[in-house]
């Protein structure tokens, strides 16, 4: 009875355990250089597919990486450009002050500003929430603010419920409160990509992920999962950050020898 009785306690202990892993990268090489490398390979005009076009179309394109900037921020929730949490706020502030008067400053995009000029600009409703529209609306938004760059990112997060062991205990109503019989795993993804407003270019990426579990009881499982999922995304994005931030002092140092 006694080994059941610290069995029990130390499930009930059990909560958050956080692992995960996050990267970087940068980009600041010459559009022009790119194509004038494969002049070897060049197709006669004439035999040239719309593919082939589109390529050294969008591969010409030059890099014009400049600080200090003015960079904008939109977070990418369900589809939408959405409010930044007082956390986040507060962590891209730091970033900023950490980085110095050279960097610039960070300036949210609005949403409305965004829906406005997009909405004028477009008559097409149909693919508002495909990828591409949604980053014409995130750049004309940041373009009618004035912003150098932006910076875009996005957090999503996956879950799944597993039954434990001692899942006998939802058989009886004592046993469901004493005894955790679900085990909830929750999976947040955060990507960041920083864009030139005028050109596109895209200067770098960051990714996070962080892992979470937490035991429940079978009764109230759905609204842990719910908030462990919502937590665990708030520190995704958290994780995300300095991997922004690594990625900014990387370009500001390539950027100077540009």
């Amino acid at each position: 009875m006694k080994n059941r009785t610290i069995l029990i306690g130390l499930l009930i202990i059990l909560s958050l355990v956080s692992i995960g892993c996050q990267s970087h990268s940068v980009q600041m090489t010459s559009g022009k250089k790119y194509i004038s490398d494969y002049s070897h390979v060049e197709v006669k005009e004439a035999n040239k597919t719309s593919t082939d076009k589109e390529v050294k179309l969008v591969a010409e394109i030059e890099p014009s990486l400049r600080f200090p900037a003015r960079i904008g921020l939109v977070k990418i929730y369900n589809g939408k450009i959405t409010n930044l949490s007082p956390e986040e706020v507060e962590s891209w502030i730091k970033v900023k002050e950490e980085m110095g008067e050279k960097f610039g400053d960070f300036i949210p995009v609005s949403s409305m500003i965004a829906e406005m000029v997009y909405s004028s600009q477009n008559r097409n409703t149909k693919r508002h929430g495909s990828p591409v529209e949604i980053f014409r609306k995130v750049r004309l938004g940041a373009a009618r603010q004035h912003l150098d760059y932006v910076l875009v990112y996005e957090v999503l997060s996956s879950t799944k419920t597993t039954k434990l062991a001692s899942s006998i205990a939802n058989w009886t109503i004592i046993g469901g409160y004493l005894i955790p019989s679900r085990q909830i795993k929750t999976t947040g993804h955060a990507n960041a990509l920083l864009l030139d407003v005028r050109t596109g270019y895209p200067y770098g990426t960051a990714t996070a992920t962080l892992n979470a579990n937490e035991i429940s009881a079978w009764f109230n499982n759905r609204d842990k999962a719910r908030n462990l999922a919502d937590k665990n995304q708030m520190s995704t994005v958290i994780k995300l950050i300095p991997e922004v931030q690594q990625m900014m002092k990387k370009l500001m140092q390539n950027s100077k020898q540009v």
